[in-house]
């Protein structure tokens, strides 16, 4: 190839040579002669190019053949048959690994070995008249024989193997071994096998005739999912629509209990001197309000955690009876000031049921709330508890606005609500009934709810698994109580300034001595100069976060009956769980409710 490469280059230059020589030792020619010169020039030109394409080609030819014998060496040595190279007198000179792989040997071991010590002895003679008749008749011979391993282990093959000669007139039997393991075993059940693919080829058009059917119900299911999916797009509108309704009455709900207390506040500012009717109904308002927003956000962050699976309830063995007497007291107040006529009706022997305490009181409030919130003045409302043989039930009826037929069905769907105009007189996120069904669910627990339409009432019933034993009676010892004295110290520990000095003041107007730090280090250096009986520790602070300022409280044996109580914005089950862990003793969400704080305050660890 290289050879022919070479000379068709020397060609070129020849010829290249010699039309410059001509060029020269003509005299000056004329226009149509230097025309034609032009044109021969320009054929060699072409031609040159032709050449180098041609070499071009003859060198990825060369490439092609090259890996053409690699890819021939590979099949060669993995081929699923085996190959040897025998000479005249049957010693092995070339093998692949297939080969080497049924003799059980390495393949640089078996190179000038004769073959016949690998056949079985009873084959031997066969093997050898076998390589006789091939260097003979010069023509591809088959035999079957057995080949022998360590431990007489046999392996049946086929044995084909054709005679050629070498540039050195040498002969050279090429030969395939084939594994027939499977074949002999095959004829000994040729009837069954024929058997076996009659059965085969029926239970395949039985398969056809089914996979059929599959595909004809598949076009079925997916003009089904196309419908469900136009279903699913009309939903996502439908939620996003709901989702812009939801954030306008949330801004609605929020901007209201702002107003308030923004206009209490400057009221105040602008009181006259002593005035304390007016103080008491500002303090009150600012209260009523900072509670009614620290619910909405409770509801808001409850219904996240449920739908996240993040809520955890403590259960225990409760008396349903308890807990609609504590749902009730809760409402009283919104009951009272609407003048509703409130019956109960509960059993006289307890009620047990399983479950969270807080949850329950928390689901059946949500209904009395509501029952309250949407019946007139004056209206009435009933609230029932009833047993049966395997559940209890919560019956909470009213005869107050009632539901439509459209909505009742999505009623427990979340910022789901009849009222929609814009005075929205009724209130609230319609995230309540949501929140109870979702609860009442994780409690192993239905709800359901009946109306005869609008202005007709509406009964909304909960019903939970019941337990027939009572409650074990456990010995809790009691803490001890102690009321705050001039003496008791405090540290108030927060990067925001305001909350600081507000509480800080309040907890002075209770008689505490309190003193505000403003960052994690500040603390830490206070506490050193004089040991406080209590740390009010915010969480999220810059630089040094409360969990970082509790674990090094913790870390000093002087502080070890010291109290430690979380006041932060973060109030999650893991956010708890996390102040545990950094040695916080207790954990409360802001806004605070002072009667909770001064209790802690007033118990002194033992």
């Amino acid at each position: 190839m290289m050879s022919n490469e070479t000379d068709k280059i020397t060609l070129r230059e020849k010829a290249e040579a010699e039309l410059e020589t001509k060029l020269e030792m003509q005299a000056p020619v004329d226009d149509q002669e230097r025309t034609r010169q032009q044109q021969l020039l320009h054929e060699l030109q072409v031609y040159r190019m032709e050449l180098e394409i041609q070499n071009q080609n003859l060198r990825e030819a060369q490439a092609a053949i090259e890996e053409s014998r690699d890819r021939y060496a590979d099949l060669f040595d993995f081929a699923p048959a085996g190959y040897l190279t025998l000479d005249s007198h049957g010693v092995i000179r070339e093998i692949n690994l297939t080969a080497a792989g049924m003799l059980a040997r390495e393949r640089h071991y078996l190179v000038g070995l004769p073959f016949v010590h690998f056949v079985a002895k009873a084959d031997q003679k066969r093997f050898l008249d076998h390589l006789s008749r091939s260097k003979c008749e010069l023509r591809s011979v088959t035999t079957e024989l057995r080949l022998v391993g360590n431990d007489d282990w046999q392996l049946p093959v086929e044995i084909h193997t054709i005679s050629t000669q070498n540039t050195q007139h040498s002969v050279l039997c090429r030969t395939v071994l084939t594994d027939i393991s499977e074949r002999l075993l095959a004829r000994t059940a040729l009837h069954q096998s024929r058997q076996q693919l009659e059965q085969k080829v029926s239970e395949r058009t039985a398969a056809l005739q089914e996979a059929n059917r599959q595909l004809e119900a598949e076009v079925a299911e997916r003009k089904r999912l196309e419908a469900e999916l136009l279903q699913r797009m009309h939903e996502l509108a439908e939620a996003d629509r709901h989702k812009d309704e939801f954030m306008a009455m949330l801004a609605h709900e929020l901007r209201n209990p702002l107003a308030a207390i923004v206009n209490a506040t400057e009221l105040m500012k602008r009181k006259p001197q002593g005035c304390q009717d007016l103080h008491d109904w500002t303090c009150r308002v600012i209260k009523e309000q900072a509670s009614h927003l620290a619910h909405l956000l409770d509801d808001l962050l409850d219904v996240a955690r449920v739908t996240q699976g993040k809520i955890v309830l403590e259960n225990a063995t409760i008396d349903l009876r308890t807990i609609v007497s504590q749902a009730v007291e809760a409402n009283q107040a919104l009951i009272e000031d609407r003048r509703h006529r409130l019956k109960v009706r509960i059993p006289p022997e307890p009620v047990w049921v399983h479950g969270d305490s807080t949850r329950c009181v928390q689901v059946i409030g949500n209904l009395i709330h509501n029952a309250a919130k949407f019946t007139e003045v004056e209206g009435e409302i009933e609230v029932v508890v009833e047993t049966g043989a395997d559940e209890a039930a919560v019956r909470v009826r009213d005869n107050g606005t009632g539901i439509s037929a459209e909505l009742l069905p999505r009623i427990f769907e979340p910022f789901t609500q009849e009222d929609r105009s814009l005075a929205r007189s009724r209130g609230g996120l319609g995230i309540g009934l949501s929140l109870v069904k979702k609860l009442v669910e994780l409690h192993g627990g239905s709800v359901e709810v009946f109306s005869e339409g609008p202005g007709h009432g509406s009964e909304f019933v909960i019903r939970l698994p019941k337990m027939e034993s009572p409650p074990s009676v456990q010995e809790r010892s009691e803490s001890v109580q102690s009321s705050p004295t001039s003496e008791q110290y405090v540290l108030v520990v927060d990067d925001n300034a305001s909350s600081a000095d507000s509480l800080s003041s309040l907890l002075e107007a209770y008689g505490y001595q309190v003193e505000a730090a403003y960052d994690g280090k500040t603390a830490l250096d206070r506490v050193k100069e004089r040991t406080p009986d209590a740390v009010l520790l915010d969480i999220g602070m810059p630089q040094m976060d409360g969990y970082e300022v509790a674990r090094r409280l913790r870390e000093d044996p002087r502080l070890a009956r010291m109290r430690l109580i979380a006041i932060s914005g973060y109030g999650q089950e893991e956010d708890r769980q996390r102040s545990r862990e950094a040695g916080f003793d207790h954990h409360l969400v802001k806004p605070v409710d002072i009667d909770v704080l001064l209790e802690l305050l007033g118990n002194r660890p033992g």
